[in-house]
């Protein structure tokens, strides 16, 4: 499995009414760029488990890089 890839979901896009995330079925207010339910920590397990997808993309930093990912 290749390295866990975090995810920057800082926006406020990222954010919806609880849903049954599509990855484990429990309920996240969490949204990808494509406004599917999804945990944060599931979406990065699954980018690890396909590498080369592009189901899942993180967001570029506010400001400027950083290393902190939220």
């Amino acid at each position: 499995m290749a390295p866990v890839q975090l995810l920057n979901w800082r926006h406020g896009w990222h954010f919806g009414p609880p849903a049954p995330c599509v990855l484990c079925g429990i309920t996240t207010p969490l949204r990808s760029d494509a406004k599917e339910p999804v945990h944060k920590v599931c979406a990065e397990l699954w980018i690890a488990a396909h590498p080369g997808e592009m189901r899942f993309v993180s967001n570029a930093p506010k400001g400027g890089a950083t290393t902190d990912h939220g």
